[in-house]
């Protein structure tokens, strides 16, 4: 038994005491007898050859000649790590039945290594069988041509061809459709097809009055089953349905400043006659813009290419056919993806002089300053270096109201400035590599990973909210990591702070003459979005006194 499931004996053992006189207040009690008894049939004993899905039944008699307190059981899975236990299953007997009989039911789950089934007696003495697990066939997996599997419409007699791709690990043995039609299900239908391991399927029908759904399946020469439904919105004489290939609703992303190419399918109950789009920005659609019709003329694929731009809220697609019928469809934009401005090599020192450049400023060209022209830059710096207690420190300038040593400190690179702003600055994260520096491309990439690295839960986030916290200052540089910096509001009178937009700064080298005196070379990453000016009316004060 790993060290794990010993850790998690012991919970059930101190569940049981706590049960009985409360975990912790009674002296630890020799076990002085042998559990109850627990009685599996021998089919069970192990379980092998089973699909994942699969629901398994067992049926276990535990007797006792003092009592059954407690039958418990849970599941040991597979982990890229080794192993790790769920959280046990109870059921307690206040009563104490000399025997009990129990089924225990579960769904078989790729990860499944083994079922532990414990159980206590009245004197807490306990049991347990160890049922282990083993070849668990994998499903085949389904999917669906453009990752489409509804149709909003389809039109009566006219074919409709159902597509899709299927893999699976072990042969495969059938594929096969069946309909629904006013609510009927009918017969299966089946899909020929050569390759076993890997086969496009068609399920190829002509649309009757009532079809709203062609379920699809898949099964493995083990009687591994796959099932999964295209759905039909509606059965119309004439119309124009038109859908983008995986998207329903609202396009997550559109990257600015690249071209953003959209897959979808349109058909009609009569020839289409044009197919258009159109892009809304300040709540203005553009132009139409054409594109080329398909073939055949009744039923398609087409492509939509968005050159993206900041300020883009929508695309709305347009098609009419020969019969008069038209469809509109209109896709909100979630947000316009930025590139993200990313600074390198850039310099600064804690010693102080013309040329010497303690300030970084990430929307203000040239972008580091030193003592003779911070102070006119002083509203858009972000960051700098200065020697605190004998320490090289990253500060934003609002670090002088952090105390009187650190107001002392920052007074020399501060010389001429009446302004301080505030800018969040953390101690080095683990997080920082340049490995991740180098993935941080878009927005979405720097909210993904501040949302999951810093701010998410571990193993793999540091459970660090850089949202409330109000840190000023780094530690000492180590090369290779770095910093998280934030910008957002500060309430000067509660402390409170909301930090809204993030960057990340990377410590690429570090040389040092002793007593904070040296220098950093560092790359940056930010919004590009002007955080500095979006933000300075709720975090900037005066100094040298707010």
């Amino acid at each position: 038994m790993n060290y794990l499931h010993l850790i998690r004996y012991a919970l059930f053992f101190c569940t049981i005491l706590g049960f009985a006189t409360g975990c912790g207040k009674k002296e630890w009690v020799e076990k002085t007898g042998n559990g109850p008894d627990i009685k599996i049939d021998a089919q069970y004993a192990n379980i092998a050859r089973v699909n994942v899905g699969d629901v398994v039944t067992i049926p276990i008699t535990v007797s006792s000649t003092v009592g059954v307190k407690r039958l418990s059981y849970y599941f040991i899975n597979q982990t890229a790590n080794g192993t790790t236990s769920e959280a046990p299953v109870h059921a307690d007997n206040t009563d104490y039945p000399s025997t009990l009989t129990k089924e225990i039911q579960f769904t078989i789950r790729p990860a499944m290594v083994e079922l532990v089934v414990v159980s206590f007696d009245k004197n807490n003495n306990s049991s347990e069988v160890h049922i282990r697990m083993s070849e668990i066939r994998a499903l085949p997996v389904m999917t669906f041509k453009d990752g489409i599997k509804f149709q909003e419409t389809v039109f009566e007699k006219k074919r409709l061809n159902v597509q899709g791709q299927i893999t699976s690990t072990h042969d495969l043995s059938k594929i096969s459709y069946r309909t629904i039609i006013n609510g009927v299900l009918s017969a299966e239908t089946a899909i020929p097809f050569t390759d076993k391991k890997s086969t496009a399927f068609v399920a190829a029908l002509v649309v009757p009055k009532g079809l709203t759904d062609v379920i699809i399946t898949a099964a493995n020469i083990y009687d591994g089953n796959v099932v999964d439904t295209f759905k039909v919105g509606r059965v119309a004489d004439d119309a124009v349905s038109i859908a983008l290939a995986g998207i329903s609703g609202t396009i997550p992303y559109l990257y600015a400043d690249s071209l953003n190419v959209f897959s979808g399918q349109v058909s009609s109950g009569s020839d289409l006659s044009s197919l258009s789009y159109a892009i809304k920005t300040g709540g203005v659609y553009g132009a139409e813009q054409s594109i080329n019709l398909g073939t055949p003329p009744d039923e398609f694929s087409f492509t939509v290419p968005v050159q993206g731009a900041v300020g883009m809220e929508a695309i709305r697609i347009s098609g009419r056919n020969a019969g008069g019928k038209e469809q509109v469809l209109e896709y909100p934009i979630g947000k316009v993806n930025r590139r993200l401005l990313r600074f390198t090599n850039i310099v600064l020192t804690t010693e102080i002089g013309p040329g010497k450049n303690n300030w970084f400023s990430a929307y203000k060209a040239p972008h580091v300053f030193d003592v003779t022209n911070a102070a006119a830059a002083q509203e858009m710096i972000d960051f700098g270096t200065i020697i605190y207690n004998n320490a090289f420190r990253f500060v934003p300038p609002f670090i002088y109201t952090a105390g009187a040593a650190y107001q002392t400190a920052a007074a020399p690179y501060m010389e001429g400035f009446t302004k301080a702003t505030y800018t969040l600055v953390t101690a080095n994260r683990r997080s920082v590599t340049p490995a991740a520096m180098d993935s941080l491309l878009w927005d979405s990439n720097l909210d993904n990973f501040i949302n999951v690295n810093i701010k998410g839960p571990g193993p793999v986030g540091e459970n660090y909210n850089v949202s409330t916290t109000n840190r000023r200052v780094s530690a000492d540089p180590v090369t290779n990591t770095g910093v998280i910096i934030g910008w957002g509001s500060w309430n000067l009178a509660t402390g409170a702070v909301n930090n809204q937009a993030f960057g990340v700064v990377l410590v690429k080298s570090y040389t040092t003459t002793g007593s904070g005196r040296g220098a950093v070379t560092i790359d940056v990453v930010v919004p590009a979005e002007n955080q500095r000016a979006r933000f300075n009316l709720v975090s900037m004060l005066g100094y040298p006194s707010p």
